[in-house]
């Protein structure tokens, strides 16, 4: 690795009170990465698992897209890219050097040997985080003033997921990867049966519940690389690049069997009976959009449902 400086290291918010000594061999795991003017460092929906602190230079931070006005400016002793590393969900945001910047990059594994290891960098890292959310609060605050939230609310209140919105931004991204890169990619949408009539019997609060519920396990049984968000009502789209239709196939049986051997449980401690679900399974065809990929995948939605439900259809 390129000599970094004591005075730098120092510099970085993530080392603040730590004992550099001691986490020498860490940081000797890391690389040093160099940026030129305009380069993007990430881009938003792609999968990351590396940390990256600022040594030297500048970069922008960019929520919608490239051309968008900037929504931070991060020099030395920053860093990017650790929120992708903490939850394995796509990058929310674009990332570019505004100057010639020279960075620290460092893995997810050497950053969870850092955690671990340091109780001072366990401590700096929560309040890193509780900076950035402070700071996207602010972002909401301002455009709340023009009431136009379009290409900031991605997330969906009930469950926590992302939401269509911000699905119909990352397949496209995605599908142009796996097309350039010759690689398949699927899609898996999940769909409650008789979730109306659920919810007449039950009660929303009830809905809601198993909503949350269905929304998680699904979370619960999908590897970092899968991707998941809410379609919109009761269903859920399951995006999967470079995965091949038997693997496909696979994954959708066993979120078929975890949600199926799931139970909701209600705030007063009952349990409540779960409805079925059913799968549709698509595979990303040549020259394919994602919003036809998304297209397929509902179709072979509409035959499990035909077929009675509680099934899995192609």
């Amino acid at each position: 690795m390129d000599a970094i400086r004591e005075e730098e290291l120092k510099e970085i918010r993530l080392f603040k009170s730590v004992d550099l000594e001691s986490i020498k061999g860490l940081i000797d795991a890391c690389t040093v990465r160099f940026l030129e003017r305009g380069e993007v460092l990430i881009n938003r929906g792609e999968m990351n698992r590396t940390v990256y602190f600022l040594l030297d230079g500048h970069v922008s931070i960019h929520l919608d897209s490239l051309q968008s006005k900037p929504a931070a400016i991060l020099g030395p002793g920053e860093s990017v890219a650790e929120m992708s590393v903490i939850d394995r969900q796509p990058t929310s945001a674009f990332v570019v050097a505004t100057e010639a910047t020279r960075l620290l990059a460092m893995d997810e594994e050497i950053l969870w040997s850092l955690i671990h290891s340091s109780h001072a960098a366990a401590c700096n890292l929560i309040s890193n985080l509780t900076a950035r959310l402070r700071h996207a609060d602010l972002i909401i605050a301002e455009i709340s003033e023009t009431g136009d939230f379009q290409g900031y609310s991605t997330i969906d209140a009930l469950t926590g997921l992302h939401n269509r919105f911000w699905l119909e931004q990352v397949i496209e991204r995605q599908v142009q990867r796996c097309t350039k890169d010759g690689r398949p990619m699927c899609a898996i949408i999940v769909d409650i049966d008789y979730f109306k009539t659920f919810n007449e019997r039950y009660g929303h609060t009830h809905g809601d519940h198993v909503l949350y519920s269905v929304a998680n396990t699904i979370s619960d049984n999908l590897r970092p690389a899968e991707i998941i968000a809410r379609g919109g009502g009761d269903e859920f789209v399951v995006l999967l690049p470079t995965v091949e239709i038997e693997m496909a196939r696979r994954i959708a049986e066993r979120l078929h069997k975890g949600v199926m051997g799931a139970v909701p449980v209600m705030p007063d401690g009952s349990a409540i009976p779960h409805p079925t679900i059913s799968i549709g399974v698509a595979v990303l065809q040549p020259g394919q959009t994602g919003k036809q990929l998304l297209a397929e995948a509902g179709r072979a939605l509409s035959r499990a449902k035909n077929s009675g439900g509680n099934c899995i259809s192609e």
